[in-house]
């Protein structure tokens, strides 16, 4: 029930997934108010005998609901009940369009962080020009502490290895300079745990230079991620708005302009890649945006179950392990 769009949106994604390949109708479960969801598996060519539905009568409120009202008061929410199917190894991904907050919230009171992670942290994919970068973490946790930030390196590090191929992704560490002596204690300290973890980091970077390819993954601490990722959503919306304005101002043509700008919007679009992992807790647990539709949702069902396959969190454990952390 998580999302603007919610069911529909959910029961087409997962409909596309199945399309696709990338499931089997006996992978699905579903979390939701059973009597709002049966009857709308047919709509979207969904097999209920194949379906494996749980009952999660409890929906919640939109974003006024603080996470921990939400959990006490409504227990049986489609995320508390999906989130205990990993817990109890019924489930190996979760995926929810709902509230980040009550997501994060109810993974980490439920689930055991990774061995040697003391933190998880939320990764967004980005993309421009030479490819996709990763910001982490985007909200999780707005105020870590350096040892977080060298964790998140490493997760992130893995992350983009798993998803993306990159044989030694490029780690940066987001600071208002380059120089090794900038930035907050918290960004001097995290720079030198940086530079001797196992991971390819490439030193400090400013927000200008992420867009440029200057590196793969981008760490910080959840609210300036946050901020980064709402500013990046608000720059690409006003650059689509403006290139639109601009060509009707010098006449092109409707075909051409729509052409131009579904180019422009697949670069700049979230869902290209669907969600955003949670990673550092046990299972998979993915944040898709709350606009997201069923395209967005196959997506992120693909990389939820890449992610799975690639066994990402056996990896991140071994890079925790390596840089000795203790858990």
């Amino acid at each position: 029930m998580g999302g603007d769009h919610a069911p529909g949106a959910i029961l087409d994604g997962v409909r596309r997934s199945l399309e696709a390949g990338d499931l089997d109708a006996g992978q699905v479960a579903l979390a939701g108010p059973i009597d709002q969801i049966e009857p709308r598996l047919a709509e979207h060519g969904l097999d209920r005998q194949a379906i494996d539905l749980h009952d999660a009568p409890d929906v919640l409120g939109g974003s006024c609901e603080s996470p921990i009202d939400a959990m006490r008061k409504k227990p049986r929410n489609s995320i508390a009940v999906g989130v205990a199917k990993l817990k109890t190894g019924e489930a190996d991904a979760f995926l929810s369009a709902g509230n980040t907050g009550i997501v994060v919230a109810t993974a980490k009171v439920a689930l055991q962080c990774l061995e040697g992670i003391r933190r998880p942290a939320i990764a967004v994919t980005i993309n421009v020009e030479s490819g996709p970068f990763i910001i982490i973490d985007a909200g999780a946790n707005p105020q870590p502490k350096p040892l977080h930030l060298m964790q998140f390196a490493l997760m992130g590090s893995a992350y983009h290895r798993d998803a993306f191929g990159t044989a030694k992704p490029r780690v940066g560490l987001v600071n208002i300079g380059s120089e090794s002596g900038k930035g907050s204690s918290l960004a001097k300290e995290a720079g030198q745990l940086l530079r001797d973890a196992p991971i390819n980091f490439v030193g400090n970077v400013e927000g200008v230079e992420m867009y440029r390819g200057a590196c793969d993954v981008v760490v910080c601490d959840g609210f300036t991620g946050n901020v980064l990722l709402k500013a990046s959503e608000g720059v690409a919306e006003y650059m689509l708005k403006t290139a639109a304005r601009v060509m009707r101002e010098h006449e092109i043509g409707p075909q051409k302009m729509s052409a131009i700008l579904g180019l422009m919007q697949k670069n700049v679009d979230y869902s290209e890649y669907g969600g955003a992992p949670l990673l550092g807790v046990e299972g998979s647990v993915t944040i898709c945006h709350g606009r997201s539709e069923g395209p967005a949702i196959a997506n992120a069902i693909r990389f939820a179950t890449k992610a799975v396959g690639a066994k990402l969190n056996q990896h991140i454990v071994s890079a925790a392990r390596e840089a000795a952390i203790s858990p």
